[in-house]
């Protein structure tokens, strides 16, 4: 009975792993199609569409635009998410849990009616539409990402270390950034990770408050709306490269981590 829960277990996430991650794998594939026609099998493999992605100036500019929105967006975030997580966990504020709450609303709302929203506010206050406006609108929704991830990690998180080092005459702020921080710092690593994620992709809030620029998801969207190319397919195997990378990089330092306090507690 035991093996055969064991292999229906096995089965059932082979499906479920499958159907997540099959169409990034054909994705990848096509976009070394010779063919224009994404259909299989593919008759010859070629590196066309990357020639021919680098050479578009346009998925360049969109490209950067997506950086120059998603960094600073997400370094925002993360300063006022931890600040905030550190807040609500540390102190008893009056309405704190509807300071949450109204803090959480953006990511709970649909991004259209944010998009709308902030729309509005910038044309009350006669903000021009613009690269920095999409920052503001990324961080509203980004924020709440990395409080709750950085509460949660501050919950289980000794504050008897906080304790002897203030006993120990060091300053609050002394005490969080020595003590506090160094320990949270995965928690802010993946709530850094997951709003790059969610920043870089988002489209409806960026439709609303881009102006006449463009990020690389909106025009991805307009070029499969005019017509799909195979470039498409290589922009997103690049992206899922990038991704991979960012996800290395974060698991060595955090294994790294872990690594240093087992050596220090032996």
């Amino acid at each position: 009975m035991k093996h055969i829960k064991y292999v229906g277990a096995l089965f059932f996430a082979f499906i479920v792993y499958t159907f997540l991650y099959l169409p990034i794998l054909v994705t990848i594939l096509f976009s070394f199609n010779e063919s224009k026609i994404q259909v299989l099998p593919i008759k010859k493999l070629t590196f066309n569409w990357y020639e021919e992605l680098f050479s578009n100036t346009e998925l360049w500019v969109a490209a950067r635009n997506s950086l120059m929105v998603s960094l600073p967006a997400t370094f925002c975030a993360i300063v006022f998410g931890t600040l905030a997580a550190y807040l609500f966990q540390r102190y008893r504020i009056r309405g704190g849990a509807a300071l949450q709450f109204l803090i959480v609303l953006p990511y709970i709302l649909p991004g259209i009616i944010i998009g709308t929203s902030l729309n509005l506010l910038f044309k009350f206050l006669n903000v021009d539409a613009s690269l920095m406006t999409v920052v503001i609108g990324h961080i509203t929704f980004i924020t709440p990402v990395v409080m709750f991830l950085v509460m949660d990690r501050l919950k289980r998180f000794d504050r008897n270390l906080e304790f002897a080092s203030m006993d120990l005459g060091a300053s609050p702020l002394r005490t969080f950034l020595l003590i506090t921080l160094p320990n949270i710092k995965s928690a802010v690593l993946a709530g850094a990770l997951l709003g790059l994620t969610i920043s870089f992709d988002e489209v409806i809030v960026s439709f609303f408050l881009i102006g006449t620029d463009n990020t690389l998801p909106m025009l991805i969207w307009s070029m499969i709306r005019h017509g799909y190319s195979p470039q498409i397919n290589a922009v997103y195997t690049l992206i899922v490269l990038f991704s991979l990378c960012l996800i290395a990089i974060a698991g060595r330092g955090l294994f790294a981590q872990r690594n240093s306090k087992a050596t220090t507690e032996e």
